[in-house]
């Protein structure tokens, strides 16, 4: 059986003024696979303006627009997001 192909997304997160380690503390109670069809990859902390960054994979567009809106965007602190699809041009890798 083949495995449908998963397209990498990025999730840019403002948290509400004084609400990041309260977004923070519910994300990580948060499984790797939050949904049928999406997988969350890596979360990163920012500086500037956006607060985090996720890095998740899904199988179709349609999943992670569910993620978003219906799965991360519950979690108390979040301000806005702003979700974008990546492809990838080269990889990168140390010799």
């Amino acid at each position: 059986m083949l495995e449908k192909s998963m397209m990498k997304y990025q999730v840019m997160i403002k948290t509400i003024s004084g609400k990041g380690g309260e977004f923070w503390a519910e994300f990580q109670k948060m499984p790797t696979e939050p949904m049928k069809g999406v997988m969350i990859e890596s979360s990163w902390s920012l500086f500037g303006y956006w607060d985090f960054v996720l890095f998740f994979k899904a199988d179709s567009n349609e999943n992670s627009l569910h993620f978003v809106g219906e799965v991360l965007r519950k979690i108390p602190g979040i301000a806005e997001t702003s979700t974008s699809p990546m492809t990838m041009l080269k990889e990168h890798k140390m010799m």
